[in-house]
Order: structure tokens, then sequence, then C-alpha cells
């Protein structure tokens, strides 16, 4: 079997819980949790048969990911084109809101997917000894030294990339138009404005799902990438200094996060976001019923589809040689020291590796950048307003520095929950901040 999709539902777990034992939105992307500290990643029980089950001399080789399946198949089929039947790979879908407690549960019971998949916390893994070294295999030539920043340490390799992701302003071009939007707002005070002309239009400006999903992370990275961390001589330095915890953000983003809740106050982040889906904001987005929406490439198939007209944008801050994408390394792929199926699993990983399935990764995310040599990428014309930035490397986020000196998907998690209460008022700025400092105390590995 070429996949499987896996309904997750989140519950205590206990002795009985029986584990998923086979193979990151954008989100986060995205990434997992503490390493070998279950403290935070321990609440994941599943509905399914384990695929630990199988046979011993099955060679079945199983990864597990965040990528629906619909954006996998021609990646699998490459794979498996490539291991020519002495191996098959079965893959499984586990939804970005769940798949850090699912993949932390089975890594902490000795368990886990023959291929671990992981983003900003892959150093995490390796951390904690779930990861093979791979250094001496030679499978990592003929990639960059920034695609291996998430999965090096000290250096030594212990994993691939598959593509860089990046994340940005989508925007619907017809509701720009009706609202009688000529030009882009490069700069944050014209993106105020610009979601104050779509208002009076009766245009709702922004849709965000805070429920779950990364919506409100990329909020607010985003928009801290361009006005403070890429925009200031303080930002420039700052997130090695908070990782080491020799700079705190209450005291520091104040003034940038006060600027930050102007679209609440105004409307244009309302509190019922709160309860929203990230995939019920999208649908909101792509039936044409608010104007803004912030996500990735791995959505552009999707609006393309549905026939919507829409563009790209940075995230509005300082000015336009300061605005800036959020992204990095997408999932890197790595051997699980557990698996029982290593030569499979390293013949994965070539193919991983080679050429064919790094460029179907960019094949299936349009617009999505390559730390592989030999690896066609282009731009669609929708992209055509982050050419610039895109050209001058001005896609960064946060979390991959803060992940030098902790486990970054425990404060991604807790910035998703805290901006919920940011949005419905139960929170002011300082304690906003305060709170994610008081987080970042608690996991920092030194």
């Amino acid at each position: 079997m070429k996949k499987r999709i896996i309904s997750v539902l989140l519950a205590a777990v206990t002795a009985s819980v029986m584990l998923v034992g086979c193979g990151n939105d954008g989100t986060g992307k995205t990434d997992s949790s503490s390493i070998g500290n279950t403290a935070d990643t321990g609440e994941a029980g599943q509905n399914v048969d384990s695929a630990d089950n199988k046979a011993p001399n099955d060679h079945t080789i199983t990864m597990m990911c965040w990528y629906d399946e619909s954006s996998m198949d021609s990646v699998i089929d490459e794979i498996n084109r490539q291991l020519d039947g002495e191996y098959v790979v079965e893959y499984t879908y586990i939804g970005v809101s769940d798949y850090n407690n699912v993949l932390s549960t089975q890594l902490a019971s000795g368990e886990g997917p023959d291929i671990i998949a992981d983003g900003a916390n892959f150093p995490a893994r390796i951390k904690a000894g779930n990861v093979e070294d791979i250094t001496d295999t030679g499978l990592t030539d003929g990639f960059s030294k920034d695609g291996l920043a998430l999965c090096s340490i000290d250096g030594k390799v212990y994993g691939v990339p598959c593509y860089g992701w990046f994340a940005g302003v989508f925007y619907n071009t017809e509701l720009f138009e009706q609202a009688g939007i000529t030009q882009v707002p490069e700069t944050f005070d014209e993106f105020l404005e610009v979601c104050e002309k779509l208002s009076d239009n009766g245009i709702a400006p922004l849709s965000l799902g805070l429920a779950d999903g990364d919506n409100g992370l990329h909020a607010f990275a985003g928009f801290m990438e361009s006005n403070f961390y890429g925009a200031t001589q303080e930002g420039a330095g700052f997130d090695y200094d908070f990782a080491m915890g020799d700079a705190s953000m209450d005291g520091t983003m104040n003034p940038y996060m006060e600027n930050w809740i102007k679209m609440v106050e105004n409307g244009y982040i309302t509190p019922d976001m709160v309860g929203i889906s990230g995939e019920q904001a999208k649908e909101v987005f792509m039936t044409g019923k608010a104007a803004i929406y912030f996500t990735g490439p791995w959505e552009y198939n999707n609006f393309k589809e549905a026939g919507l007209s829409f563009g790209v944008m940075p995230f509005p801050g300082v000015g336009k040689e300061s605005n800036y994408l959020i992204g990095g390394p997408a999932a890197s792929w790595g051997i699980n020291v557990n698996s029982d199926q290593k030569e499979g699993a390293m013949k994965v990983m070539e193919a991983l590796a080679s050429v064919e399935v790094q460029q179907a990764f960019i094949n299936e995310n349009a617009g999505g950048s390559t730390y592989r040599e030999g690896v066609n990428t282009g731009l669609p014309e929708e992209y055509q307003n982050i050419t610039d930035a895109m050209e001058a490397g001005r896609i960064a986020c946060c979390w991959d520095r803060w992940s030098v000196n902790m486990p970054s998907q425990s404060l991604i998690d807790e910035i998703n929950s805290q901006v919920q209460g940011l949005v419905a008022g139960d929170l002011d700025v300082s304690s906003f901040l305060q709170t994610l400092d008081s987080k970042a105390d608690s996991i920092r590995y030194e």
C-alpha cells in the first residue's frame, strides 16, 4: 500500500494507547517538539493499527509527514520507481496540528516510522538520538550548506531537505480591483490602509484560522520579520541572544507588537477567528469572501484549480527593501535509529536525495526553492511581487534561529496558543510576550 491517511484524535496518553508505528502548514511546517521530553508531546492517541506490526521480512519502508497525500503522490511514485520493487514505501499523512504529538509519542516509546520527517525541530530529534548519522554516506553531495542547516550538528549530517518553503501574503486580485486598490502595499502602514479600503467597500480584509494550524504563527512571524528582525539593528542579532537566554521578548519587541495589534484594534483580525480552523479560513479566501490569506506554495495548485485570481507579496514592513517572506528548509528526512529496515531506509534516503525526487517536490510546490544542484525551479506569474525578496534572500523565520538552543516547535505551539488570547482580548502585548519568555525559559537546552 503506497499511502495511508490517518485520522488522529488527541487524548491523554495511557499505557494502553496503541502508537502509530509508520512513517510538519506550513504550518510548521512544520516541525516537532521537545527532545526526548514528552511533557509537551505526550497527548496523541490514534484510531488505527500500528504499522510496526509488519512482518520481520516485510520490505515495506514507512514514512510519515504533514504533507497531504495529493502533494506527495508524485514524490512517492518516483521513490517507488527508483526502488524498483526491492522495497515499497508506505506513506502516512498526519495533519500538521497533530503531527508533533504523534511523532514525539512514537519516538519516546522507541518506535516510529522508518524515515523521520521534521522541520525546524529536526535539530531536537538529532540531540535526542532519534536520527542516524549519514555524514560519510555521500547522500548530501550536491546540497547547499543552507539546505542542510537544520539537519547538521557539530560537523555531522543526519538528513536531507526536500525543498525551500516560504509563506507570504496571498491576495485576491479581483477583490483588490473592486476596492480600487491598484498597487500592493510596501509598508505596514500602507497595508493597514489597504485593509481599511477593503473594509470600507464591504470586503473582509483578512481570513485567518486561529483554532489550529499556523495562521497565527505566520501572522506574528511574518510581520515581525519585516518590521523588527530584518528591519532594525536591534532585531538583527536578537534571536541568538534570545535562544541563549540573554535577551527577552518583553521589553524589546513591545513597540513592534503594539503596531502589529492595530490589525486587531481596527477589526481586520477579529475575535471570531479564534474559533475558525485553517481549512475554514482557506475556504473563505478561495471562495472570494476575504481578500488576504497568509500561506505558501503548498496551496498554489489548490488556488489555481479553484479558479482564483491571486497574487503574492512579502509581509509589508518598514519598506520594500526590508520586506520579508518567512521560510527556510521545509521538511528534512532522516533514518529512525529504531528502524528494523535500515538497508531499505537507506535506499529510500538515496531516492529522497536524488535530483528526480527533489524535482518532484518542487513540481508539487510551485514557487518553492531548491537546495539541490540540478533541480529546475521557476516562479509562476502570480509571484512577480516577491521576486525581489527571493533574489535578495529575504526569506527567513525566527524559529529556525531559535533551534540553536531550544526545541523551537514547543515555542511555536505556544505562539499559536497565545495569539488566540491576544486576538480575543484576554492578553495585552506585554502579557503575550512575557508568556513566550516564560516558555522559552523552560525549554532551553542549556
